[in-house]
């Protein structure tokens, strides 16, 4: 797996999901195969260029276009097992699918933002269920960002989650990482980070 850090190299505002083509390009002569990477915009409210974090399972490469390299990307192997503390951090986007009123089957139920604190906490204990157990948690508010994929425009409530876990599979819990938690992935949540506590 790689860790790289990337700057946006552009004043002008970019919706969440050009970022996510942006960030395609920095892996060349794939456009067909499946997106292995994962992001998070680091300074996301702020009027600085946005800087992000982006895990992939392949090696990006430095790109002409609106997004740069700030550093080499880097090789990190997660070295994780049974028992062990870990510092986490994650940008998500919890919801639930409830039923509308005069509708049936699937084509009646949408999905919506949790908002309770409570529920938003039973959400991320549930998307861990057997990889690891949350032993502090902080739910450090939330950010909506906007997006525009072809003619649909929507939003999406990022939450952001950090706090002490205790790794029960780390097989689950490797996996887990590698792919992200919840939806909304190709709009810069769903990355969980680690590290020792």
């Amino acid at each position: 797996m790689y860790l790289s850090k990337c700057v946006l190299n552009t004043s002008r505002p970019i919706n969440t999901y050009q970022l996510h083509r942006e960030i395609w390009k920095l892996f060349p002569d794939r456009p067909d195969d499946k997106r292995d990477y994962l992001f998070r915009v680091e300074n996301l409210g702020q009027k600085a260029p946005q800087q992000i974090l982006l895990q992939s399972l392949s090696k990006p490469v430095a790109g002409h276009g609106t997004l740069k390299l700030m550093t080499q990307p880097k090789n990190v192997a997660l070295q994780i097992r049974s028992g062990q503390m870990l510092r986490f951090m994650i940008r998500a986007n919890p919801t639930k699918r409830i039923k509308e009123e005069n509708k049936t089957g699937n084509q009646g139920r949408v999905r919506v933002p949790i908002i309770d604190e409570e529920e938003m906490s039973v959400w991320l204990r549930r998307q861990l269920k057997g990889a690891a157990d949350i032993h502090e948690l902080m739910i450090n508010g939330q950010n909506i960002m906007y997006f525009r994929k072809d003619t649909d425009t929507g939003k999406i409530v990022a939450i952001t989650y950090s706090g002490l876990l205790e790794v029960k599979d780390e097989k689950t819990l490797l996996s887990i990482i590698e792919k992200g938690i919840g939806p909304a992935k190709s709009f810069g949540c769903g990355m969980l980070s680690v590290a020792p506590a």
